[in-house]
């Protein structure tokens, strides 16, 4: 239906009143002519002049025409389908490419709207793509990974666009093997609308075996044990035995057996096996852990080799090995028991070479270094100090400085800590707040008012405090109970303001009231770290702690003091300062045919971004003959990116080059692989009872593909029989401005041309 207005700026009347003047100014003006002319010609000059007029007087009024025209949209379909690896491989008891082909021919996508249209057609798996020309050979179901949250997202995002469509309904085609992004349940209760789903695959367990995770620490040290789990799943069997193999690269690691069969003697069932092997790198630099699992020789194999595919044999991690010993020198104010201990623990942590300065009366150092017997017995010149500063990754302050403290050690560790040196300080009952002054730039506290009165503080650490490095003890939500149950502390009445950059790890509790007051605090700034003990009589947490709970025969009760030490130093050495050039890959395992995706980051020497250098990384390895450059392009923020395709299976590694004004600036380097992504093989059956709740949720429908291919006609007959499956009435409403047009001001300017060239002709003037 379509319906006409016409308007204008004034009112009626007075465009009423105006055309009566404007016929009476015409009338009059030929009412009289000079020299006479006849009545027909009076009359046709009349009426030039009158509608030149009126034209002239409609222009001026603005007229508008507004035209309203009502219609419906037909409600649409999106359609939704997997083209990931998983959607296609054999399961427990069809051909999944074979059944998702047929559920598509029945169905008939690209004409379930009724129009032929393939807009609303959208292929995921990592990433969401529009299938513009749809045919059921565009599913190459090639895809790395599942990603059915960003699909809903991406639908999401276009029904709430300005060229929104009526999408009422989601036809979902996929196995529900997601793995990558968040849960759909939350995507789909966003998108409102109800998805009928199609499943691809077997419910059912096949018979296989596979490698899940290979867990173990990022950063591992030459000659230090690592511990690493391996996770093996097998469904299927009903006996037998497998051979678990981890190995660094080509040398093997260590080897474990494991029975194919569960618990309850179900061959149906899943079971998971945890294997823990010790690794004990060799060589420093980033290392590949590989997991395999297979057939053991001469052992009942129990149908191994029928399983259903071996993709998913191996796993891969990597680990950044780090040079053996952290060098860490701790100087010390006056003697006290922290001071031993604290040397001890680090001295027994055979990942930290420990140099211990312990300061006399005199205002001397003590030291260890050379000596074999490890006692403090060695008289360092400050110069000496200053040496051993310079060669150390991190510095341990104990009670530092005292009263006597030469001004001078002080300045050599704040010209350290200048050039990026961590700190750890540690606090004692005679330090100098005075002469700690001048390290406060580099500490994560401001001393606001020193008092000497001591008091007894017990740590109070919050559970959100457990996330951090640092304080991690096992990992569990008991960490907490483990802290706040260690002996007090000593602390005196000092008063400091924490610095806007620092967090609180733990703060006290004086006769079990909580208080405001920090007793641990980090700080990180500029990729610069520094960690500080508010309190002192850590020795106490070993002795009152963990010695007192050994004696007890409690073995299980863990070595907080050791722990939080060897974590404060892990924490604080391990750090990118000094990298202003930072370049790595997104990902470190891809999978054949992925593009590799490589960022990087270039700073000044005050961390402030750079966009004008030149940045190019050099790819080599086992897949290509010949090394291969690849430039960078700046995105602002001192941010560099660039894609690299067509690398073939093998092990890569990469340099990275930056410059500026055609001079070396800063590199950095790292690996990849490429080949070994098996994730899609990781769960290898319809995750029905998912896909069935996803449905119900939305309101929406779940069926099989056999059901979709056996009666297509009832799945499109529930999705338009749903009562939100219904067409909106769309409203148009168009403005046409008439006095605007310009054959409006071309038409009076003709009428009055006309109107001229008469009267010339007529020897009127």
């Amino acid at each position: 239906m379509t319906s006409y207005s016409f308007g204008l700026s004034a009112s009626w009347w007075l465009v009423a009143l105006c055309g009566i003047a404007a016929a009476a100014l015409s009338f009059y003006a030929y009412r009289v002519t000079t020299p006479p002319i006849s009545t027909s010609r009076k009359v046709v000059l009349t009426l030039l002049r009158l509608f030149a007029l009126w034209i002239l007087l409609f222009a001026l009024f603005e007229p508008i025409v507004n035209i309203v025209r009502a219609s419906e949209e037909q409600p649409r379909v999106a359609v939704l389908l997997d083209n990931s690896q998983s959607a296609g491989i054999k399961d427990a008891s069809q051909d999944r490419r074979q059944a998702y082909r047929a559920a598509l021919d029945a169905l008939q996508p690209a004409t379930i709207n009724g129009s032929g249209d393939s807009a609303s057609i959208l292929l995921f798996d990592a990433d969401v793509r529009l299938a513009e020309r749809f045919a059921t050979d565009s599913l190459k179901l090639d895809g790395q990974f599942t990603n059915i949250a960003k699909a809903l997202q991406t639908l999401f995002e276009s029904t709430e666009s300005a060229e929104r469509t009526n999408t009422r309904a989601v036809l979902l085609m996929t196995d529900g093997a997601f793995n990558a992004g968040e849960n759909p349940l939350y995507a789909a209760e966003m998108l409102a609308r109800p998805l009928y789903i199609v499943g691809i695959g077997d419910s059912t367990e096949p018979k296989d075996m596979s490698i899940q995770a290979i867990i173990t620490n990022e950063i591992g040290y030459v000659g230090s044990s690592l511990p690493v789990n391996v996770n093996v799943q097998t469904a299927g069997f009903s006996g037998g035995e497998a051979m678990v193999t981890l190995r660094d690269g080509g040398e093997v690691i260590g080897e474990q057996k494991i029975r194919l069969q569960s618990p309850s003697n179900n061959a149906s069932e899943r079971q998971t096996i945890t294997c823990v092997f010790e690794y004990k790198p060799k060589q420093e630099g980033v290392r590949k852990l590989t997991a395999e699992i297979k057939n053991s020789s001469g052992i009942n194999s129990a149908g191994v080799e029928e399983e259903l595919t071996l993709r998913n044999n191996t796993a891969s991690e990597f680990v950044n090995v780090l040079k053996n010993k952290r060098k860490v020198v701790m100087v010390a104010g006056l003697p006290t028991p922290d001071i031993s201990f604290i040397r001890t623990a680090l001295t027994e942590n055979h990942t930290i070479e420990c140099t211990a300065f312990v300061e006399s009366k005199t205002g001397e150092f003590l030291s260890d270094a050379g000596n074999p017997s490890g006692s403090a017995g060695n008289t360092l010149s400050q110069a000496q100090l200053t040496q051993q500063l310079a060669e150390a990754e991190a510095i341990v302050l104990v009670g530092f400085p005292a009263v006597s403290t030469p001004i001078g050690v002080v300045e050599a560790i704040k010209t350290e800590a200048g050039r990026g040196k961590p700190l750890l300080f540690v606090a004692s009952k005679d330090i100098d707040y005075a002469k700690l002054r001048v390290l406060e730039p580099y500490l994560p506290f401001v001393t606001v008012s020193v008092g000497k009165q001591e008091l007894m503080v017990l740590p109070d650490v919050k559970q959100q405090a457990l996330s951090n490095p640092v304080m991690k003890l096992s990992g569990t939500d008991a960490d907490t109970k483990l802290w706040n149950s260690l002996p007090p502390l000593f602390r005196t009445e000092t008063f400091i303001k924490v610095k806007p950059e620092a967090e609180v790890l733990a703060s006290m509790r004086v006769n079990n009231v909580a208080l405001n007051e920090p007793l641990i605090v980090q700080r990180t700034l500029n990729n610069t770290k520094s960690l500080a003990v508010l309190g002192y009589g850590l020795y106490r947490w070993k002795l009152l702690g963990f010695a007192a709970e050994t004696a007890k025969g409690r073995s299980e009760v863990p070595d907080i003091f050791a722990t939080f030490l060897e974590n404060s130093l892990r924490w604080l050495t391990t750090s990118d300062q000094g990298k202003f050039v930072r370049i790595k890959t997104t990902r470190q395992l891809y999978g054949n045919g992925e593009k590799v995706e490589i960022t990087g980051q270039v700073y000044d020497k005050s961390y402030n971004p750079l966009d004008n250098a030149d940045v190019r990384v050099t790819i080599s390895g086992t897949g290509i003959k010949q090394p291969r450059e690849v430039p960078l392009a700046a995105l602002g923020g001192g941010r560099y990116a660039a894609q690299v395709e067509g690398l073939p299976q093998g092990e890569y590694s990469f340099i990275g080059l930056a410059a500026l004004n055609n001079q070396p600036y800063g590199e950095d380097k790292g690996r990849f692989s490429i080949g070994e992504l098996n994730i899609e093989y990781q769960n290898l059956r319809m995750n029905a009872a998912f896909l069935r709740r996803l449905a119900e949720r939305t309101g929406g429908k779940f069926y099989t593909a056999e059901e979709a291919a056996r009666n297509p006609n009832k799945i499109l007959r529930d999705i338009r029989t749903t009562p939100t499956f219904k067409a909106r009435p769309i409203t148009q409403r168009n403005e046409f401005a008439l006095w605007n047009l310009p054959w409006l001001l071309a038409a009076a300017l003709a009428l009055f041309s006309v109107e001229w060239f008469m009267r010339k002709r007529s020897g009127m003037v």
